[in-house]
Parts: structure tokens; sequence; C-alpha cells
């Protein structure tokens, strides 16, 4: 049987399962649908939809003729609304909206359900939408600072796990997702310009303290706080220093060994002419058992797994690796879609993470910076 898809976040929209269009007549009847859509998953009754579409007091049937235009327009699924004598809702067996999707992500604290969430939260909650009356509208208003307010939290547990694990190039964007939303967040702004200096952009953070210290300004009269002016000179002395780009070697006589696990022969050939070029030594196996027996004979500086590969996969691969006490940092690359991979590889604590097809500018850059980490993490140590 046929599906409703309603879409809230960013541009109102109601779609069949085959992805068409529905026209909704009327600003009434758009505003029956999001009031059912934000009510799930109790029936409010029609003197609640009447109160709140119509205006208090209304003639309850005013509010059924709206009901009647809103189950024509659904028509291609008949049992998507389901109706007592007094209250009215969608089944949820036939209707689905991207706002109880978000919901349920946000009931797990997991990185995966953060990351899901993030994804589904593609615009502030209807923007632009007005049902007419004034008490709807002002409902629509606390519903979408609420819904904001979670998609900032989302945000920002992921940010916080995406720095922990050192993923630089992802933490980027979320610290970007996370200004969009809210460009007063000095923190963000922060972490932002650390994760700028960390991958060597020295002028894009710079330029995102200028930006931060004029929105401050403009919004709160006041100058950033002394943890970011530290930054600031941090930057500053990177800036200073214009240090000459260079690959990163552990000594003359020995070249840093890469791993590269991929059954794909085309993309193995790729990866290791790109690698090769850059000056890395590389061993190529097809499956995660020549890797284990690979790893078990000589030491690696990187590991870089296709997590879609024979005997073991490229997660349970790395997980033995975990187990076994290997702390040998594994970069993941995949051509599967969706979130959870990506997730789930930041939950094991890959050390980073990228979607085929692969491409030089974009995996050297990558290798580097985990590479010129682990460098970093053992001069501290010892």
């Amino acid at each position: 049987m046929s599906e409703i898809r309603i879409r809230l976040f960013g541009q109102f929209s109601v779609t069949d399962d085959g992805g068409h269009p529905i026209a909704l007549s009327g600003r009434r009847t758009q505003a029956l649908a999001i009031f059912l859509c934000l009510e799930s998953p109790r029936q409010p009754s029609l003197r609640e939809a009447s109160d709140m579409i119509i205006g208090a007091g209304a003639d309850i049937g005013r509010v059924r003729q709206v009901v009647g235009d809103l189950r024509h327009a659904l028509r291609c699924a008949p049992d998507a609304l389901i109706e007592t004598e007094n209250t009215i809702a969608f089944n949820p067996e036939r209707v689905s909206t991207d706002s109880w999707a978000f919901d349920r992500l946000l009931e797990s604290q997991s990185v995966t359900s953060m990351r899901a969430a993030a994804e589904l939260y593609s615009g502030n909650l209807l923007e632009g939408i007005s049902g007419g009356s004034g008490a709807f509208d002002d409902w629509i208003t606390e519903k979408r600072l609420t819904y904001w307010r979670s998609a900032v939290s989302a945000l920002g547990r992921l940010l916080a796990a995406q720095v922990k694990a050192g993923w630089w190039e992802n933490a980027v964007e979320t610290a970007s997702r996370l200004l969009a939303l809210d460009p007063t967040e000095e923190v963000v702004h922060r972490t932002l310009m650390r994760l700028q200096l960390e991958q060597g952009r020295a002028d894009s953070a710079l330029r995102r303290y200028e930006e931060c210290s004029d929105v401050l300004r403009r919004e709160f009269g006041r100058e950033p706080s002394p943890e970011t002016q530290r930054v600031r000179e941090e930057i500053l002395a990177a800036l200073a220093l214009m240090p000459a780009p260079r690959e990163v070697s552990k000594a003359a006589n020995a070249p840093v060994l890469i791993l590269v696990v991929e059954d794909d022969a085309v993309s193995a050939a790729l990866i290791e002419g790109y690698l090769h070029e850059a000056g890395y030594e590389v061993v190529i196996v097809s499956d995660g058992a020549d890797a284990l027996m690979e790893i078990a004979r000589r030491t690696f500086d990187l590991l870089i797994l296709d997590i879609n590969i024979p005997t073991l996969n490229g997660l349970r691969l790395f997980e033995i690796m975990v187990q076994k006490g290997i702390d040998t940092p594994a970069f993941f690359i995949t051509g599967i879609p969706g979130p959870e991979v990506e997730s789930r590889s930041l939950e094991l604590g890959a050390a980073d993470f990228l979607r085929k097809p692969i491409r030089k500018e974009v995996l050297i850059p990558h290798v580097r910076t985990i590479l010129q980490r682990r460098l970093r993490n053992r001069a501290v140590e010892s």
C-alpha cells in the first residue's frame, strides 16, 4: 500500500512513496497536516485542531471540512488518517516524517544516532511557513526553536566525538554547520580555529578569529575571551614560522609504510599510485585475513581499510586489532552509502574516514595529517 512522506525540516513537502509531490489545497489543509505531524504520537481532539488552525471557539464543522480536504489530498493512501468522533491523527503505518525519525534518534546518545540526526536536519523546521492563525504561528515558532536547540545539541555531541578521534575534516564540516545554526557560539569558533590550525591552515584560522570577533562585537558588544585570544596568538606564531610543506618520514632510511586493504583492483591501483607518488611505501592485500598476516609480519605506520572486503570486513578487522592491542592508526574508506558506517568507524576509534571515489587531492592531506599526529603523540609520550 502507498505511504505518505512528509518533510518538515527545511522546505515543507509531501510526497508519495514514489517521490511524487502531493499538493495540499489551501493554507489550512497544510496547517492541519503539520499539526498532526508535530502532535504525534498522541491523537489530538478536533477541538484542539480547530482552535489551533481556524481560531478559538470556531464551529467544529469548519475543521471537519479541512479534514475532508486533507483526506482527499492523500487519497493515494486511503487509511493515512485515523479519525474518531472527536479525534484525528496520522496513521504511523502509512505516514512517515523526518521529524518523527529525528525524535527517535535523539532518544539515543550514540554517535551513530547523532550523525544520522544531523543528516536529517537539512534546515530549520518549516522555514517560511505560516498557517494564517496567530495561535498556529506562535506554536510553530516554539516548535522551531525546540528542534533548533536539539539540532545544536546533536551537532555539538558529534563535533566532540570527531575532535576526540582526530577526524579534522569531518569536525571542520560539523563545526561549520553549528556556526550556520548559531554564529554567536564562541566555543565553536575557537574549536574551528584550532582544527584549521591543526590542518596547517593558519590563514583560514585567522580569518575565523576575525569573523568570531566581528560577531561578538556586533551581538554582545565585547571582545573574544582570553582563551580565544590565546588561540589567536598560536595562529600568529604559526604564520610567522611558515614551514615549507613536506611529506612525513620517520628517518632518512626508514620510509613510511602503509598497508592498503582493498579488494577492488582499480581502487587499489589508484590508491597505491597516489601514495607512491607522495613518497610512501605501500603493501596491498585484498582481504582481512591477509591483512592480519601482514600486520603480524611487520610494523606499519598506517592502515587504509576498505570496509566491504572478503573474509573479514574492515570494521571487524579493526576490532580484532584493538583487542590484540595493536595501535596502528586505521583509515577507513567505503562506497557504502548512509551515515551508519561512518559513525561506526568513529565509535571504534578509526583515525579517519573517506567515501569513494578516492581523489589524490583529498587522500594525501588526510594521510599526512594522521601520520603527523602520530609523530606528535609519540614525541609527547617519550
